[in-house]
């Protein structure tokens, strides 16, 4: 730090003749003139320093208590992230276990099974209705319900065939043939 001020110092003299160097040798006076600017030139770039440190400590000061937040922000975040990561895992993993644990057929002969199940509830419906069980405005409530999902069901079942027939063990390209679960509509009434 002080290093650039004795260069300025070496300058100043070396800038002199032998003459003034003489004088300022001998004049002490003069040379404790010189001395003075220069520890004057010091002492006012010492204060600027540390006004200037002042200034920035001051501003890191107010500036603390938004870091102090932002950093608890960023902590929590991190935290909640870190815990949807892993509730991704585990998710993750259920579904591999779950998907590796049904085949295609299994799923196609659930799917066929809830359809047949389905045409039966609305064919019950319908002996309900004919026996005159149940009002006709609860029958087709009961029975549009009914046959929507018995319909539902159909076409899943019949894309899941299409799919099974198809897919990558299926090689064949046989054109789909629609499963036989009776009429879709009631039996008409004698």
């Amino acid at each position: 730090m002080y290093q650039q001020y004795l260069n300025q110092a070496v300058r100043t003299l070396q800038s002199l003749s032998s003459d003034e160097l003489k004088d300022l040798l001998n004049d002490d006076d003069k040379l404790d003139e010189r001395v003075d600017q220069a520890v004057q030139s010091l002492e006012s770039e010492k204060d600027l320093m540390l006004g200037e440190n002042r200034s920035l400590a001051e501003s890191n000061l107010e500036k603390e208590p938004k870091v102090i937040e932002l950093r608890s922000r960023v902590n929590d975040l991190s935290e909640q992230g870190r815990e949807l990561a892993t509730s991704v895992r585990q998710k993750a993993d259920d579904l591999k276990s779950k998907s590796g644990s049904t085949n295609p057929d299994t799923v196609l002969a659930l799917l066929q099974t809830a359809a047949a199940e389905s045409e039966e509830e609305s064919e019950q419906i319908v002996k309900q209705f004919l026996d005159n069980e149940i009002a006709i405005d609860v029958y087709l409530d009961k029975f549009m319900s009914s046959r929507k999902t018995m319909h539902s069901r159909k076409l899943k079942a019949e894309k899941m065939t299409e799919l099974v027939r198809n897919g990558p063990g299926g090689g064949s390209q046989q054109p789909l043939q629609r499963p036989n679960f009776g009429s879709p509509y009631p039996p008409a009434p004698h």
